[in-house]
């Protein structure tokens, strides 16, 4: 006789292999599951099914579903922690969970956990439900209060029980834009649950996989295209804010809790909310993200959440705002002054770059939606107008702040402006061609296509062309020597050139500070501190105190795990001790 869950060969049934097969696309159960793992969940599930009989017969329809429920989601529990996607946390001496990165990816190695024993994994499984249950059970302590809840499941954007005006506070977590696609990773969890719950529930196991079209995603794949997608997200989240608009009284408050690294994302849903008659009244940044999660690390995110809190807009204005006004009057002079405040709330939360960046997103919105409509001539002006607005102002402050006051952006030639502005929000990674548009309409730099040999003039910065080939650039001033212009674009990217791709002979004669600064790197790189020494007092021309604050900038800004990757920058080691070298 075979085990539980085998047939007389001790084989796994071919039913249980083909029952449910997964949609195209996902991986199969053999690539997800180890034999003996699934073996075990499978047995767990049959086990289930054979004592959900009795359960329902000792303990009544409505308790012993209620309690079939609960064991389903303890195997649940056992599927999470317990496949091929699992990784063993080092920092907590732990296996993570199945979709510690969100995705279905397969690792090279993942932890295990056993199946028998006092200590077995499954033992853990439930006294995981076992505490989810108490505490959700001591927020209710008496029958009394029990029957003052309601609980409802659907969606947010129809909620027929409740009244106009009725609801002092609506708070939610919001989806998070393209970051997770939950009902595509919920199938992970349906396709169990069908074989124990769906005689319980038949209206919601009904369906062969989840429901993807009523989730309020940015799903390509579902809406046919990254754009399409955007708009889905923010019609969607509109029909949201507008239920809720309905439903909060007059001096209600709906907070949303929002972490997202990319202004797409912002502006999806903070454009739903101004267009809705919604104000962003407050931002605050909520340390939210395990500092080593693969979600966050080596990704430049966001490790806080940031709560928004809105207010109705009561009033509607008539005329829109002016975007740049006369005597500090406009909307964009307010943005300003609004960031540069919070960044001195901020400093007593610590927060890392990219959460200070997002939290002052809040603080522009907040400006923008009490303001709303905004326009700039005969353009209207949206949230990521107002983003990149206090993104330039947090760089600026970056700057000051590293340099302890000695440098400022306007201290500098428009074209070294520009792009110690961009290095304070980007570093050396890439950005949207568009961000960069708006950012250099704040500075007013205009952004101009040099392929040559060029003289920095008044008002712009210059970008090279990068073609499709790896490390080349296309146009006359690449000749396989690299750029004169201090950015480089490629489709609808743009980046800072590295040091080692500028144009030998634009670092011989440096035109600004920012060629000042990639000449010195790379002279240092030639031969240490001597031949660094040398370059500054050739070229300097008394601007050598500016060249040690910018420098000073550069190794703060760049990432400390960047260095530890090592040979692909090695002057991200060396940089370092020469800044001090060159104060003495």
């Amino acid at each position: 006789m075979g085990r539980p869950g085998t047939d007389s060969h001790g084989k796994i049934p071919l039913a249980h292999k083909t029952r449910e097969p997964l949609r195209v696309g996902m991986p199969r159960w053999c690539d997800m599951f180890t034999p003996r793992q699934l073996l075990g969940h499978l047995t767990l599930v049959e086990e289930l099914n054979r004592l959900k009989p009795q359960i329902l017969s000792e303990l009544g329809e409505e308790k012993g579903r209620a309690v079939v429920t609960y064991l389903q989601f303890a195997i649940d529990k056992g599927v999470d922690y317990n496949s091929r996607q699992t990784r063993w946390i080092a920092q907590r001496g732990q296996v993570s969970g199945t979709f510690g990165r969100h995705d279905f990816s397969l690792k090279w190695t993942f932890g295990e956990m056993i199946f028998v024993g006092p200590h077995s994994g499954f033992q853990w499984c439930l006294s995981q439900i076992y505490d989810a249950y108490d505490g959700i059970t001591a927020l209710v302590p008496s029958r009394a209060k029990a029957n003052l809840a309601s609980i409802q499941n659907g969606t947010a954007a129809y909620m027929p029980t409740l009244s106009d005006n009725s609801v002092d506070l609506v708070c939610m977590d919001s989806p998070y834009y393209n970051n997770v696609q939950y009902a595509e990773l919920s199938d992970y969890f349906y396709i169990w649950e069908k074989r124990t719950l769906s005689d319980l529930y038949p209206d919601y196991y009904k369906r062969r996989l989840s429901d993807k079209q009523k989730e309020a995603v940015a799903n390509p794949d579902r809406d046919g295209g990254s754009k399409s997608a955007h708009l889905t997200y923010e019609k969607m989240m509109a029909d949201i804010f507008i239920e809720c608009y309905r439903v909060v009284k007059s001096n209600g408050l709906m907070t949303v809790m929002f972490t997202h690294k990319s202004q797409d994302a912002w502006e999806a849903l903070t454009k739903s909310l101004i267009e809705n008659n919604w104000i962003i009244s407050s931002a605050l940044p909520i340390e939210s993200e395990f500092t080593n999660s693969q979600h966050i690390m080596n990704n430049a995110s966001a490790a806080s959440s940031i709560f928004l809190s809105c207010r109705k807009r009561i009033a509607q204005s008539s005329d829109p705002a002016i975007w740049s006004g006369l005597g500090g009057t406009g909307v964009q002079q307010r943005i300003q002054q609004a960031v540069a405040e919070g960044l001195e709330a901020f400093q007593a939360l610590k927060l890392n770059p990219v959460d200070e960046m997002v939290a002052s997103y809040g603080r522009a919105l907040r400006v923008l939606s009490e303001q709303w409509p905004v326009i700039d001539g005969d353009e209207a002006v949206g949230p990521i107008r107002a983003m990149n607005e206090a993104s330039r102002v947090v760089s600026e402050n970056q700057i000051r702040r590293i340099t302890g006051g000695r440098l400022k952006v306007a201290d500098l030639s428009p074209e070294a402006a520009m792009a110690v502005t961009l290095f304070g929000i980007y570093r050396l990674a890439e950005f949207p061609y568009d961000e960069a548009l708006n950012i250099s309409h704040s500075l007013n730099i205009a952004l101009e296509n040099k392929s040559g040999g060029y003289v920095p003039g008044d008002r712009f910065i210059g970008y090279g062309t990068q073609g499709a080939s790896a490390g080349r650039a296309a146009g006359s001033d690449a000749e396989d020597h690299g750029f004169y212009a201090p950015l480089v674009r490629k489709g609808s990217k743009m980046r800072l050139a590295r040091p080692e791709e500028r144009h030998g002979k634009r670092m011989e004669l440096p035109r600004t500070e920012w060629d000042l600064l990639c000449g010195l790197i790379i002279a240092y790189r030639e031969g240490d501190i001597p031949v660094a020494r040398a370059y500054l007092d050739r070229h300097a021309d008394g601007k050598q105190e500016m060249i040690r604050a910018l420098l000073e900038v550069w190794n703060a800004e760049i990432p400390e795990e960047s260095e530890k990757r090592g040979p692909r920058h090695p002057f991200w080691f060396e940089m370092r001790p020469a800044a001090q070298d060159f104060s003495e």
